[in-house]
């Protein structure tokens, strides 16, 4: 579900859920029409920056939790998403997912087998859904560059007047020596153009109807 944040990403996230603020994230982009923020910091041991993108939503939590699972439509919301299938359901809360995210040419596309977790706290209502690298669930398909190396997680932290902050952060290594204009443009433009499809689709009925026996909606 998660993910680079093509359809890399819904897969890709990385690291802990810190203040967006933190101080070593540097805000790279505010597009302030959407109400988006997206920042960058330098990963240990990665020549590629781990991206972070913040916004608030008027949903529910399990709305939003749907939107995530609802793997046939991640191609019209997540950035360069070209197919994003369901792998396996290993339990209500836990899922493998199999997604290819378009590169321009001459680029190989790339594709990824990821884990999705979900989780929420109790106190708080917190939801946060974590993506890793599973790679092991599926040969490499010719024509692709497997994502090897990948995590990162959305988080949504409810608010005030059924608003919704959404978190999604993601560090993944694409592989393949991409350009670095290439990588650079992905970490900005992957996360700002993955929640504007969030925004537009997440006042579906099909999500705010849904229902989750595993989400307790704040």
């Amino acid at each position: 579900m998660l993910k680079w944040s093509g359809c890399l990403v819904l897969l890709a996230l990385a690291g802990l859920a810190l203040p967006a603020q933190a101080a070593d994230w540097d805000e790279v982009r505010y597009d302030s029409d959407h109400d988006i923020r997206v920042f960058t910091r330098k990963v240990k041991g990665s020549d590629l920056k781990a991206f972070r993108a913040v916004t608030q939503v008027s949903s529910t939590l399990t709305g939003l939790v749907a939107l995530l699972e609802d793997a046939p439509r991640a191609k019209d919301w997540v950035f360069k998403c070209r197919e994003m299938t369901l792998v396996e359901a290993i339990s209500p809360t836990e899922a493998i997912y199999y997604m290819i995210t378009d590169m321009p040419w001459p680029v190989k596309n790339r594709d990824s087998i990821s884990h999705s977790r979900v989780t929420q706290d109790a106190v708080t209502g917190t939801v946060r859904v974590d993506i890793d690298a599973a790679d092991g669930y599926m040969g490499a398909k010719k024509g692709y560059v497997r994502i090897r190396e990948m995590s990162g997680y959305w988080l949504f932290t409810p608010k005030e007047n059924g608003r919704v902050e959404v978190i999604y952060e993601a560090h993944a290594d694409p592989g393949g020596g991409l350009p670095s204009w290439l990588v650079n443009s992905f970490v900005v433009d992957a996360p700002l153009n993955t929640l504007r499809g969030l925004q537009d689709l997440i006042a579906d009925e099909t999500y705010q109807t849904a229902q989750r026996d595993y989400i307790k909606n704040i």
